[in-house]
């Protein structure tokens, strides 16, 4: 059975208070967190760190909303030592927030790869240094997914992580709308990656390419955001479907009020019809 969450990338300045009330209050079954009062530096506030972090965890559980997982920037695109070190840092930093939280999981990204980097080097550097933040990441009982996005929005690209030895440890987040964008069905990423499918991301756009997006309001741009629901039932999937509006990164768009009601609003009447 699929459950229905949201990331707070789409509340970037609420604070954890704000953020279980607009998921109770609309149906949201969990939350991904991303920002929280403006910052993505989870572990700064006081909220996520030392004995207020098992506080957050317990205002969570109270309101009966589930904690889904970290979102975070972390990647292992770099050839650079100490550029890796840090990256490794910040994984241990933010699993020990995710742990902390209860979630399940912590969001990594593969990078788009830089022109100035060999590229076997490249790939195979981020297949280590991903296997390796999902091993950390395990030590705490969280599991690390790799999300499809950047130069790894196709299904091929991120099987060629497995067959250079990322760890098993490591599962995928898919977001529907690269994969969508980049020109793969939705029928076959999921007969590539479904069994390693942890967690979902959706959201819809006006205009959907390889060479950029806009964003929209659920059921009211060209993305199959329905089609990408249904086969995710019709495939048994027993998971957290996720809504990523992204008004961190673009201001303009329609404020949490409007859309995060909204998305619930549109698979509430998906289900009527």
């Amino acid at each position: 059975m699929i459950s229905f969450g949201f990331s707070t990338l789409g509340c970037p300045a609420y604070s954890v208070d704000q953020v279980i009330a607009m998921a109770a209050a609309n149906g949201y079954a969990g939350v991904e967190i991303r920002f929280i009062r403006g910052t993505i530096e989870l572990a700064s506030l006081p909220e996520f760190s030392g004995t207020g972090l098992a506080q957050t965890r317990r205002k969570f559980e109270d309101a009966g909303i589930a904690v889904v997982g970290v979102g975070t920037s972390l990647k292992m695109v770099s050839l650079d030592a100490d550029a890796r070190a840090r990256q490794m840092e910040a994984a241990r930093v933010n699993s020990a927030v995710a742990a902390g939280l209860g979630a399940k999981y912590l969001r990594v990204f593969g990078g788009p790869l830089p022109a100035e980097q060999d590229r076997e080097r490249t790939l195979d550097a981020i297949a280590s240094g991903l296997g390796a933040i999902g091993e950390l990441s395990a030590q705490s009982g969280v599991m690390s997914l790799l999300e499809v996005h950047d130069d790894f929005s196709r299904s091929p690209a991120v099987l060629d992580l497995y067959r250079r030895g990322m760890s098993e440890s490591v599962g995928v987040l898919w977001d529907t709308l690269h994969s969508y964008r980049h020109g793969e069905t939705a029928e076959a990423t999921w007969a590539a990656l479904g069994p390693r499918i942890r967690l979902v991301h959706v959201k819809d756009a006006h205009v959907a390419t390889p060479q950029g997006f806009d964003l929209a309001l659920t059921g009211e741009g060209t993305v199959p955001v329905r089609g990408f629901i249904d086969l995710l039932e019709a495939e048994g999937y027993h998971g957290f479907v996720n809504f990523e509006w992204e008004k961190g990164w673009h201001p303009e768009i329609e404020e949490p009020e409007v859309a995060l009601p909204h998305f619930m609003q549109f698979v509430g009447d998906r289900s009527r019809r």
